[in-house]
C-alpha cells in the first residue's frame, strides 16, 4: 500500500503567516522592535545550583548550561522537549514510543532515566505525569514530568544543572535539575505563527505562540502566554503486506493547547505576592500494529465483516493538566529573606482504543463496539515550602556566609480507573485491552523534608557550597543526603572545581500501584501492583528508594580573551534502580492473578505470566561534559556567537538484585532488552556546535550535531529470541534564517535535519512488516523537517 507522501504538508501554516503579516502595518509606533540580534549574555545570572544571590554561570562550582528564549526559538522546534534536546547534548529522547508510550514523551539526562531528573519551574517542583511509561525503552517504568505541557512562549530561559542536587532540591535530582524560568514582563505582546512538515510526507504542523505582558499598578506585572499546536501523524513503517499501510511507526497526531501566567506584585516594601501556573489540554492519536486480512482470517475470524481490508487500532488519549503556585516572599527586619509557597499540580489522562474490536465479545454475542474507553489515570501533588536565607559576615572570611534553611511538605495521590466493561471482556479490545476493576487503584502518601544549605568564599579565590537534606516518605521511611562542591580560581583564566554527594529517588505512587491485567481463554498476563495479595503470593518485595553516590572534577578556563571553556568528568553510582522484573509463569502467576480478583481459565494456566517492578539493578555511569563559547565581533559586518557543547557517558551494570521468588523460579531480573535500555540505548557521544551570525536585520543560526553509536534490543516478531540493531553514528545539520523586515516584524525559514538523514534500517528478518527504522534513534526517523515562522511584536 502506498504511503502518504504529500509535499503539501510543507505549506501548512503559511496562510496563518500571511494573515498575521497584515497586523504589522497596523502596529502602534511605540511598540518595541523585534531585534534578532539582541545581545545574548555570555555569562548570565543563574539561580540553580546555589542559593547565593547573583551567582554567575561561569562562577558556579557545578556545571550549569543556560538556554535562552532566543536559542529555543532558533531551534525551529515547537515544543520545549524538542528544543532542549537540540541544544543540550546531555539530554536525549527516543524518536517515537510504542503503545501508550507514544502518547507522552520522555527523556534521559546523562544517560539516566527521566525518574532521575528533577524539573523545577521558577525554582518550584513540577508535578509528574500520571502516565507510567510501560514500553520497553530507557524510560520503562517511569512516570516523569512532561516538558511538552509547558508553553514555550512562557519561557525566559532554562537552566540545566548537570549533577546530583538531591541534597539541595529533593528526591529525583540524581542526574541533574532542569529549572524553567518564566518570563516576567510588564508590557508588550509577541505573536509567533509557524508551520511546516517533513520532506518525505506527514508531520504537517501549525502553531501559534503568544506572550503578553501588562503592568499591575506601578510595581507589579502579569505575563500571559499560550501555545496552540497541531501536529499530524507521520508514517515510516515498512510495507504492511496488505491493502492498507502499517502506520505504526511514526509521530502520533497531536492537538495541544497550553496556557501560562506569571504574576508578581509587591504588597509593601518588604512583602511581595506572586503566582504562576500552566493549564494544558492535549489530544493524541497513535496507531497500533496493522492487522492484515490474512491475520484476521487466521486469528480473528469474523472480524473481516467489519474490517475487510484489515485495520490499525488507534490508541487515543485526552489529557488535562494544570499547575498553580501561590506564594509570598519578603525580608524581615533582621534581614532574613523568606519565601512561603504552595504548589498544586494535577494530571488526568483518559484513554480510548478506537478503530478496533473485541473478538471474544463478537464471538459470544454476535456484535462488538469498534471503540472503547479503556481507562484513565489521575495523579496530583500538593507541595508547600518555607525557605529562609540570610548572609552572615564572618571576621577574616573572604565573603559573607550565605545560609539557607527550609521545610517542605508534599501530599501525592494516584488513581487508576477501569475501562468500559466491553473493553476488558475476555480477550479485551484488540491491541489495548481495557483496565479491569481489579486493576483500579487509589493511593496517597505524605512526605516531609528539611534542608540546610551553606555557601561562601573561604578565601577570595576559594568557593565552597554544602547542603544536607532529610526526607521522610510515608511507608518508605527516612533518608538523608548531603553534597559539597568547591571551586578554586588560580587566576581569572583558570579555575578548578569539584563536587561529591549522595542522592535519592523515591518510587512514585504510579510505580507502586499500577496494574494491568489481560485474561483470555488462551492465556493471561499481569503487571501486578506491589501492594496486593497477588504480589505477596509472588514474593514481590516492596519498592525502596533508589540511592546514588556521585563525584565530579573539572576546570573552567579562559585561554584567550572572550574564549570560555569548561570540562567536567563525573561518576554516578545508582543503587536499587527500579526495573520491570522478568516474568513468572504458570500456576504461581495464575494464583497471583486470582488473588487479585480475576480467575484464569484452567486451559490458560500454562500460558500465564506475571511481572512486577523491583529494585533490580545497581549501575555506574561515567562521563565527561564539555562546553565552549566565543564571540567573534566583526564590527559593522556583524558578529558570530559560537557554542560547542559535548558529552560522553557510559553506563554499566555493577550488579543485579534478584528477588528470592524470581531466583526460585529460575527467572532473570533483567533480560537482554532491559540490559540494552540501561547501557546502550542512548548514544555515548553527542557533540553540538552552533554558530549564530547577526548582521543588521539578519540572524542566521547553523548547528551541526554529531550523535555517536547506540543500539536497541527487541524481541523478534515470533518471540523466538532477541535481536539487536545498531544505530549508526550521524551528523545532523539544522539551519534557521531570520530577517527583520520591519521594526516590529521578523520572518524566518529553516530546516531541522537539513539533509534528510535517516538512521539505518532494522533487521528485516527479525520483525517483518513492523519497524523500518530503530525507534530509539536519537535524531528521529522522519528525515528533514522544513518550516517557516513569522513573529510580530506589539
Amino acid at each position: 500500500m502506498k504511503k502518504n507522501n504529500s509535499r503539501g504538508t510543507l505549506t501548512i501554516g503559511i496562510g496563518s503567516l500571511l494573515g498575521l503579516g497584515s497586523i504589522a502595518s497596523a502596529l502602534a509606533q511605540s511598540a518595541p522592535s523585534t531585534d534578532n540580534g539582541a545581545s545574548v549574555s555570555l555569562n548570565p545570572v543563574v539561580v540553580t545550583g546555589s542559593r547565593a544571590s547573583s551567582q554567575r554561570q561561569r562562577d558556579s562550582s557545578t556545571p550549569v548550561q543556560v538556554v535562552t528564549a532566543q536559542q529555543l526559538v532558533a531551534t525551529g522546534q515547537g515544543t520545549l522537549l524538542d528544543a532542549l534536546k537540540t541544544v543540550v547534548p546531555s539530554l536525549t529522547t527516543p524518536a517515537v514510543g510504542y503503545d501508550a508510550g507514544a502518547l507522552a514523551r520522555t527523556f534521559q539526562l546523562r544517560g539516566l532515566g527521566p525518574a532521575e531528573t528533577l524539573v523545577l519551574v521558577n525554582g518550584k517542583r513540577r508535578h509528574l505525569s500520571a502516565s507510567l511509561y510501560a514500553d520497553e525503552d530507557p524510560a520503562q517504568g517511569a512516570n516523569a514530568v512532561d516538558l511538552d505541557l509547558i508553553p514555550i512562549a512562557a519561557i525566559d530561559h532554562v537552566e540545566v544543572l548537570l549533577g546530583d542536587a538531591a541534597a539541595q532540591y529533593g528526591s529525583d535530582a540524581i542526574a541533574g535539575v532542569i529549572n524553567i524560568v518564566l518570563k516576567k514582563q510588564s508590557e508588550g505582546t509577541t505573536i509567533t505563527a509557524s508551520g511546516g512538515g517533513y520532506l518525505n510526507g506527514g508531520g504537517a504542523t501549525g502553531q501559534i505562540d503568544l506572550a503578553h505582558g501588562m503592568a499591575i499598578g506601578d510595581d507589579g506585572s502579569l505575563t500571559l502566554s499560550a501555545t496552540l499546536r497541531h501536529h499530524s501523524s507521520s508514517d515510516r513503517s515498512s510495507d504492511s503486506g496488505g491493502p492498507e499501510p502499517a502506520r505504526v511507526q511514526g509521530d502520533p497526531q497531536t492537538n495541544l493547547g497550553t496556557f501560562g501566567y506569571n504574576f508578581e506584585k509587591p504588597l509593601n516594601a518588604n512583602i511581595t505576592l506572586y503566582s504562576f501556573g500552566t493549564v494544558s489540554d492535549r489530544d493524541v492519536h497513535a496507531y497500533e500494529d496493522y492487522r492484515s486480512p490474512s491475520y484476521i482470517a487466521s486469528s480473528l475470524p469474523g472480524l473481516e465483516s467489519i474490517y475487510p481490508n484489515g485495520f490499525s487500532p488507534i490508541e487515543r488519549s485526552h489529557e488535562t493538566d494544570y499547575s498553580f503556585t501561590v506564594g509570598v516572599k519578603g525580608t524581615t527586619d533582621s534581614h532574613w529573606d523568606w519565601d512561603l509557597s504552595t504548589t498544586y499540580g494535577r494530571d488526568e489522562i483518559n484513554l480510548w482504543n478506537v478503530n478496533t474490536a473485541n473478538y471474544s465479545l463478537l464471538t459470544d454475542t454476535g456484535s462488538t463496539p469498534t471503540q472503547f474507553k479503556v481507562g484513565s489515570y489521575t495523579s496530583s501533588e500538593l507541595t508547600t515550602n518555607l525557605d529562609l536565607k540570610h548572609s552572615f559576615a564572618v571576621p577574616h572570611w573572604a565573603s559573607p556566609v550565605n545560609v539557607a534553611v527550609g521545610l517542605e511538605h508534599r501530599y501525592e495521590t494516584f488513581a487508576l480507573d477501569a475501562g468500559d466493561a466491553a473493553s476488558y471482556y475476555d480477550s479485551g479490545a484488540v491491541a489495548f485491552p481495557g483496565y479491569r476493576p481489579t486493576d483500579a487503584a487509589s493511593a496517597q502518601r505524605n512526605s516531609i523534608a528539611a534542608y540546610a544549605d551553606v555557601s561562601t568564599h573561604i578565601l577570595p579565590k576559594w568557593q565552597i557550597d554544602a547542603a544536607v537534606r532529610g526526607e521522610d516518605y510515608q511507608r518508605l521511611g527516612a533518608s538523608v543526603d548531603g553534597t559539597v562542591s568547591t571551586r578554586y580560581d588560580f587566576s581569572p583564566a583558570l579555575g578548578l572545581r569539584g563536587s561529591a554527594g549522595t542522592g535519592t529517588h523515591a518510587p512514585t505512587l504510579v510505580q507502586e500501584y499500577y496494574s494491568a491485567t489481560n485474561v483470555t481463554t488462551g492465556g493471561a498476563t499481569i503487571q501486578i501492583p506491589l501492594d496486593s495479595a497477588g504480589a505477596r503470593i509472588l514474593g514481590a518485595p516492596a519498592l525502596k528508594n533508589e540511592t546514588s553516590k556521585q563525584f565530579s572534577i573539572g576546570f573552567v578556563a579562559q585561554p584567550l580573551t572572550g574564549l570560555h571553556l569548561s570540562v567536567d568528568a563525573y561518576q554516578i553510582d545508582v543503587n536499587n534502580r527500579i526495573v520491570d522484573s522478568g516474568q513468572i509463569s504458570g500456576s504461581l502467576a495464575a494464583a497471583a492473578i486470582a488473588a487479585n480478583g480475576t480467575v484464569v481459565p484452567a486451559d490458560a494456566i500454562d500460558n500465564t505470566y506475571a511481572q512486577f517492578f523491583t529494585n533490580g539493578a545497581n549501575t555506574r555511569t561515567r562521563g565527561i561534559d564539555a562546553a565552549l563559547d566565543y564571540r567573534s565581533d566583526f564590527g559593522r559586518f556583524g558578529r558570530i556567537d559560537w557554542n560547542l557543547n559535548a558529552t560522553y557517558n557510559r553506563t554499566t551494570i555493577r550488579s543485579v538484585n534478584t528477588p528470592a521468588s524470581l531466583a526460585a523460579a529460575g527467572v532473570a531480573v533483567l533480560d537482554s532488552i532491559q540490559v540494552s535500555n540501561l547501557t546502550t540505548a542512548t548514544p555515548r557521544i553527542v557533540i553540538s556546535g552552533t554558530g549564530a551570525y547577526t548582521y543588521g536585520p539578519w540572524h542566521v543560526t547553523l548547528r551541526e550535531t554529531y550523535y555517536g553509536k547506540s543500539s536497541q534490543t527487541q524481541w523478534a516478531t515470533d518471540y523466538s529470541g532477541f535481536y539487536a540493531d545498531n544505530i549508526n553514528p550521524a551528523f545532523i545539520t539544522d539551519l534557521d534564517v531570520a530577517y527583520r523586515i520591519t521594526r516590529h516584524t521578523t520572518i524566518a525559514i529553516g530546516a531541522n535535519n537539513l539533509f534528510n538523514k535517516y538512521p539505518n534500517q532494522t533487521n528485516p528478518n527479525a520483525r517483518p512488516n513492523y519497524d523500518l527504522y530503530p525507534h530509539l534513534s536519537p535524531y528521529g526517523i522522519n528525515g528533514a523537517y522544513y518550516y517557516a515562522r513569522l513573529t510580530v511584536v506589539m
